[in-house]
């Protein structure tokens, strides 16, 4: 198991740092084919120390959130309802592996084999397995910021500062297939992760694990306490769906945080949906603006989704209605005609001749077209939470990772591409980097209390709030600089794999610079 110095058990030591031995990890897992899996595996590839990773990518080619799905085929749209919890909207699907009552998690299959292949007729639940990307979709942060720092241009030649859709999804494709070719790797793509088990190892000799526990290098990976048994699935052409399963030393969970739409919910608003469920959208089904021609339509958010939603459909619609928490104090960022803005909903009240959306000022809309809601997305990962619970808080943050990074307590799991807004990609390098050094046996994470406080100092400032996660402009430097603290390495031998980047101050503020422009020019 990882060294005495470090994790002890299976919940870690809280009393020294949690530190893996080199050479233990040898077959890694990541789940997802968008830009977090793609920095972890050519973080892992080069960093050298393991013998196989296979990435899991449930779309059948690679761009993560950046793939573009065409929605206007889907008949019916799915109907988020509002106030649904992610539970009631995507709750993990039943393991044909397991029965409904049997124990599948730690020390139940210690001498068993993964078991047979099963081909299965397919499942009717919705899974929401459409990416959120849409028609006219580019991005909004400056090209040196959202690449990675070895491939700092989307494309073969450099381009302007912002870039469409389909650029930066190819630039995801090339960074992960250069390393399609390596005999370490495995890419499947079309593959769904439907459950990950903790089985415990069959033990090895006693010198073993003493071996194990002194921290000596080239402890082999059977010493660790356990392995997970992913289970997975895969949608065949024939329309059926294939289960099989897996077993790796450690996972990585790189499935982003755009998969569960989350719709509010205000007085009014269950009744009215069920009375009028075309009404209400959630951008993730967002194609274009041309279906809302000579239209009304009420756009709920402000951030960069809701301004985008606002100006696409205000280009077809008679009037858009863009919503805005506190609009005294907010810059109309659209100055159109046809375009209002509105503080946030009220409730919603049927009428005689359909319903009435009213706002928090009193003004009133009477039977919109469509209700388009840039609500955002819930926190959800349906294939943990039979062996690990829910590890989110509501959906709202996922509140036991480390320096966004690191489930505490469980140090053979961890999730890269949590951090929202301003520096995504970069901030996805800097994870990567430090989990592989960690998973490599070369650096330490700190006590287990030490990572609590951590954890309650965040949630002490920002709540379960989107707050949680941010990673803005004003904390770009001194998070990098912390994981690059994090990750330092004392060994000259370890100085192999990839570095951190260096992040100026004076680039930080050339992205505050250019969004300031950015909005100027939407005007």
């Amino acid at each position: 198991m990882p060294t005495r110095t470090g994790y002890s058990g299976y919940t870690g030591s809280r009393d020294s740092p949690i530190k893996l031995s080199k050479l233990q990890v040898k077959k890694v897992g990541i789940i997802g084919g968008g830009a977090s899996g793609a920095i972890v595996l050519d973080s892992l590839i080069q960093e050298g120390h393991v013998s196989q990773i296979v990435l899991f990518e449930r779309r059948s080619a690679l761009g993560g959130i950046w793939l573009f799905d065409d929605k206007s085929k889907l008949d019916p749209v799915p109907m988020i309802e509002a106030g649904a919890t992610r539970a009631q909207i995507d709750p993990p699907l039943t393991n044909p592996f397991y029965s409904q009552n049997e124990d599948h998690g730690l020390g139940s299959q210690e001498n068993e084999t993964i078991s047979q292949k099963l081909k299965l007729p397919p499942f009717a639940q919705e899974r929401f397995e459409p990416t959120p990307a849409y028609q006219q979709m580019k991005t909004n942060i400056i090209e040196k910021m959202m690449t990675y720092s070895d491939e700092k241009h989307w494309g073969p030649a450099p381009g302007e500062n912002y870039a469409e859709r389909e650029v930066v999804q190819q630039y995801i494709t090339r960074y992960i297939n250069r390393h399609k070719d390596n005999e370490k790797v495995r890419l499947d793509l079309g593959t769904t992760v439907e459950d990950v088990a903790r089985v415990a190892r069959v033990k090895s000799n006693e010198n073993s694990r003493n071996e194990a526990d002194s921290g000596a290098e080239g402890v082999n990976a059977s010493e660790l306490p356990y392995k997970f048994r992913v289970t997975l699935r895969q949608r065949l052409a024939d329309g059926t769906d294939l289960w099989y399963q897996e077993e790796f030393d450690s996972l990585v969970v790189a499935t982003g945080h755009y998969h569960i739409p989350y719709i509010p919910k205000v007085p009014g608003s269950e009744i009215v949906q069920k009375k009028h469920p075309k009404v209400f959208e959630h951008a993730k089904f967002f194609v274009n603006g041309e279906k809302y021609k000579n239209q009304t339509v009420i756009v709920v958010g402000s951030r960069a989704l809701g301004t985008d939603l606002t100006r696409f459909t205000a280009d077809h619609a008679a009037q858009v209605y863009q919503l805005i928490r506190s609009v005294a104090n907010t810059k109309k960022v659209l100055l159109r005609e046809n375009v209002h803005t509105k503080p946030v909903i009220d409730h919603f009240r049927e009428t005689k001749s359909g319903f009435e959306v009213v706002f928090a000022d009193g003004s009133v809309v009477s039977n919109p077209d469509h209700v388009l809601y840039a609500t955002g997305y819930q926190f959800l990962y349906p294939f943990l939470e039979r062996e690990f619970g829910d590890i989110t808080a509501q959906g709202h943050i996922v509140p036991k990772l480390y320096q966004h990074t690191f489930l505490v307590g469980e140090p053979l799991l961890s999730v890269v591409g949590v951090p929202t807004d301003a520096i995504s990609f970069r901030a996805f390098e800097f994870q990567a980097i430090l989990l592989v050094r960690y998973l490599a046996g070369k650096v330490a994470l700190p006590l287990i209390l030490a990572q609590e406080q951590w954890l309650q100092t965040r949630y002490k400032k920002h709540g379960a709030k989107r707050s949680y996660h941010t990673i803005g402009a004003d904390d770009a430097r001194p998070y990098m600089l912390e994981l690059t603290e994090l990750g330092k390495l004392e060994d000259p031998a370890d100085f192999l794999g990839r570095e951190f980047p260096v992040t100026t101050e004076e680039e930080v503020q050339e992205y505050v610079q250019a969004a300031l422009a950015r909005r100027d020019l939407w005007n």
